[in-house]
């Protein structure tokens, strides 16, 4: 708990600070912050992945940290589905450097049912790798109520069901 504590504040105080110098022209572009959702809804796995650096890592809540491009590909392989869309919004960004931070609202709908069936918030850092802006660490955490519910079985019949991701 204690590291947890320590980290959290030490993050806060990386955002403070990086909020108070940030000028309008140091955000991160759309084009940048929406590009794992569009490659996702693409349906491509590969893609999706290569907006994160090789030592990138994902903290899904309630699951242990998936470490390295190699890992993040699978994950992405294991739950890309042509019935799900993602979609994200940036609240905030800030770049100072080489490094940024993020921070937004996702949703994940069943385009099969026509229903959001998850909604959250995340915050993101990148990191600049030979002028392309890369995913480093990506946190997400859906918000109650909603998470366990996206499923694209084909035996799926109503919104009500609750299934686990992949």
């Amino acid at each position: 708990m204690r590291i947890h504590t320590v980290a959290s504040t030490l993050i806060l105080m990386a955002c403070a600070d990086l909020a108070g110098c940030a000028k309008a022209d140091e955000r991160l572009p759309p084009e940048v912050t929406t590009a794992v959702a569009h490659d996702f809804n693409e349906g491509d796995a590969v893609r999706t992945a290569a907006h994160y650096a090789d030592d990138a890592q994902i903290l899904p809540p309630r699951h242990s940290a998936i470490d390295g491009r190699p890992a993040i590909t699978a994950f992405f392989k294991a739950n890309i589905d042509k019935y799900i869309s993602f979609g994200n919004y940036t609240n905030w960004s800030v770049v100072r450097g080489d490094m940024a931070i993020e921070q937004g609202v996702y949703n994940v709908r069943n385009v099969r049912i026509g229903e959001n069936v998850e909604a959250g918030k995340y915050i993101r850092i990148w990191k600049k790798i030979d002028g392309t802006w890369k995913l480093y660490r990506d946190m997400f955490s859906p918000d109650s109520g909603m998470s366990g519910a996206v499923s694209v079985a084909p035996e799926e019949v109503t919104p009500s069901e609750n299934r686990p991701m992949k």
